[in-house]
């Protein structure tokens, strides 16, 4: 037998029912954890934009002496009150989530669009309803729902606590190259829906920002870049294009083929052809840089083919064609392959091959 009712509510029922007194944002089920101004803008951006937020649960009650219906918001408390805080002007939307409405509270909005504060009202939130649902069941459901839920990895931690210009940046160019990540097969779509994409594209943003890093530090970046972030979004969106369309001009069969498809080697690929451009902080290593000449990219393309042929060797056990500096490499390739040092060395190791070819 069926114990809820799904339903949706629009932002106007929920501001009545505020007004009214009707709804209760402070049941003992909930946490009371407060959001900062970022998680509160970034939610209200989702909302002005259209895009659907997660569900709120609710325990209707009737309150036998007043007659009236009481809502008790059983999870979905912080979006509630978000919302109904910013329809109170207690907050602005941030610039850096929405560059339209940046730095307006909710009764500025119709200085920009006359439709944009009733587009937020009649904005409908699904909600399961569950009417006269004595407490010990309302547990039981909530301890239900919990065990079917995947543990969360460190990058869906990180992107569920982080609301700032790295994060977005990193998203919005994470999803820019979802075809390049599937069809170079560097991620899969289930590991694109864990967000390792993200994960990704964040540990090459780091890099192009502050140099070569080990993976481990990224929430640390996220943590620092969330408090500040000067660098120009603009800049650092048009050269990871720039670097991925040298990587497919070099490259015209795609990755798919090459060792580079491997994650730890597409991220060496990656910081090598950058620091070649652009230079890359903390890296002293200055070689002419071969790939301002197109026509030299075959020639690169060729050179780097080297790395499959190690590859090939070192599976066989068959070392004796190496030199030390490749059989480092390889190591390098197959240890420890985030560290910092490690992904310098190889990043040294592919500058030096593109450049002065397998000496």
């Amino acid at each position: 037998m069926k114990n809820f009712d799904s339903r949706t509510y629009s932002i106007s029922d929920f501001l009545e029912w505020y007004s009214n007194g009707q709804l209760e944002l402070n049941p003992k089920f909930q946490r009371r954890s407060v959001w900062d101004d970022n998680a509160r803008s970034y939610l209200m951006d989702t909302i002005i934009r259209g895009f659907p937020i997660p569900k709120v649960f609710i325990r209707q009650k009737l309150n036998v002496t007043t007659r009236n219906n009481i809502r008790e918001v059983v999870d979905g408390q912080q979006r509630l009150r978000t919302i109904l805080s910013f329809l109170q002007d207690g907050f602005m939307l941030s610039p850096k989530h929405n560059s339209k409405y940046g730095g307006l509270y909710f009764s500025q909005l119709d200085q920009i669009d006359d439709e944009v504060q009733s587009n937020i009202l009649s904005y409908e939130i699904s909600v399961d309803l569950l009417v006269n649902m004595p407490d010990p069941k309302v547990l039981d459901i909530f301890s239900r729902l919990n065990s079917y839920s995947v543990v969360l990895n460190d990058q869906e931690k990180i992107n569920a606590n982080h609301f700032g210009p790295f994060k977005l940046l990193a998203d919005q160019i994470s999803k820019e190259y979802f075809t390049f990540w599937i069809e170079n097969k560097i991620l899969t779509e289930k590991k694109i829906l864990r967000m390792e994409d993200v994960s990704l594209t964040a540990d090459l943003l780091i890099a192009m920002c502050v140099g070569i890093k080990e993976k481990k530090k990224i929430k640390y970046y996220y943590d620092l870049f969330e408090r500040n972030f000067d660098y120009d979004v603009v800049i650092l969106g048009d050269r990871f294009k720039f670097i991925i369309d040298t990587i497919n001009q070099i490259f015209e069969e795609g990755l798919i083929s090459t060792e580079f498809k491997r994650v730890p080697l597409f991220y060496t690929l990656f910081t090598s052809i950058y620091h070649l451009y652009f230079g890359l902080e903390g890296l002293d290593l200055e070689v002419p840089n071969i790939l301002e000449n197109e026509r030299k990219f075959p020639l690169v393309c060729q050179r780097l083919e080297r790395v499959n042929y190690l590859y090939e060797m070192a599976t066989s056990e068959n070392v004796i064609g190496m030199t030390n500096e490749e059989r480092e490499f390889i190591d390098n390739c197959r240890r420890a392959t985030t560290d910092a040092s490690k992904r310098e060395a190889r990043t040294r190791f592919i500058i030096n091959l593109m450049v002065n070819g397998n000496q």
